[in-house]
């Protein structure tokens, strides 16, 4: 054999070995850089039900005009309400959260004198543990330290600290029992029961028979909600000094409760807006402690709130 030609068969055969490896090696790492460039690109995934970082309320409604019963003197008296929440949400455990903010509360009346007054302001810090469903936020344990006063008239003893505390117990398939206490120290009935259950009839019907703020709704699509509803809303408040010695400095329990039906529209997840239109039934004026305590005649209401989390 001629070692010539055996040495020449030994090199072509160390060459074809070499280039495919390199070859190989070319391509090894070409899809390697492809696939890490294709996770440098690739958006992280989010969790659908994932909590957002802050969570911002809006409320606000017109109640019409309508008469205080036993001051038929002063006129048809009108409410404009607003409310403003603003939470940062911060993740404890599982689906527990704690919230931290700040929330607002005003009603302006239309016509005032020493009994009624023109406004009524409260201006609170927002203390949470709350529960994330996925899509919703529900307090268990809630705190607003804040100031509660009327006629833009700020003392030491406007500061109150109403408490919320509420828990949720299944009792069967898609039914809880709800069970809790609203407790202010400037209102009348300083513990309020929250009392009732919650009904999840089927993926459309939904029936939270909660007092004091029931609701029925009805859900033909993951963006729409038709609704018929009742809710309260008012507090405890320091009254402003006034000429009338029944009310000057006293406390105010203030309160109106009303029922109507709405539309809830959910263009994506974390925008909401939801539009009411039903009827006051009673607005109260309750000086507890002073003697003073005048209903107003019903009126027709209209609400509009916005929910954003960002």
């Amino acid at each position: 054999m001629n070692p010539n030609r055996t040495k020449g068969k030994r090199a072509g055969i160390k060459c074809v070995t070499l280039s495919t490896l390199i070859a190989g090696l070319t391509i090894f790492c070409g899809m390697a850089l492809a696939d890490e460039t294709q996770v440098l690109r690739s958006p992280p995934r989010e969790r659908q039900d994932q909590a957002p970082l802050w969570s911002v309320d809006l409320n606000s409604d017109y109640t019409l005009g309508s008469k205080i019963m036993k001051s038929a003197s002063l006129g048809s008296q009108a409410v404009y309400h607003y409310q403003i929440e603003a939470l940062r949400n911060i993740h404890l455990f599982e689906k527990y959260y704690f919230q931290l903010g700040v929330v607002s509360e005003r009603f302006d009346f239309s016509r005032s004198d020493s009994l009624y007054p023109s406004s009524i302001t409260s201006v609170a810090g927002d203390v949470a543990l709350s529960y994330w469903t996925g899509d919703d936020f529900y307090p268990l344990l809630k705190l607003e330290p804040g100031i509660y006063y009327t006629r833009d008239h700020i003392a030491l003893d406007s500061f109150d600290i109403p408490i919320r505390a509420v828990a949720g117990f299944k009792i069967r398939e898609k039914v809880h029992l709800v069970l809790g206490v609203n407790a202010d120290p400037f209102e009348e009935d300083w513990a309020i029961p929250i009392c009732g259950f919650n009904w999840e009839v089927n993926d459309q019907y939904n029936l939270r028979a909660v007092f004091p703020d029931p609701r029925f709704s009805y859900t033909p699509d993951k963006k729409l909600e038709f609704f018929v509803a009742a809710d309260l809303v008012g507090g405890g408040y320091r009254n402003g000094p006034t000429y009338d010695r029944r009310t000057s400095n006293a406390l105010l329990d203030y309160s109106e409760y009303r029922a109507g039906s709405g539309v809830n529209y959910t263009p994506r997840k974390g925008f909401s807006f939801e539009m009411t239109a039903g009827w006051s039934i009673e607005r109260r004026f309750d000086y507890f402690r002073a003697g003073p305590d005048d209903a107003s005649k019903s009126a027709p209401y209209f609400k509009l709130q916005v929910s954003i989390d960002l």
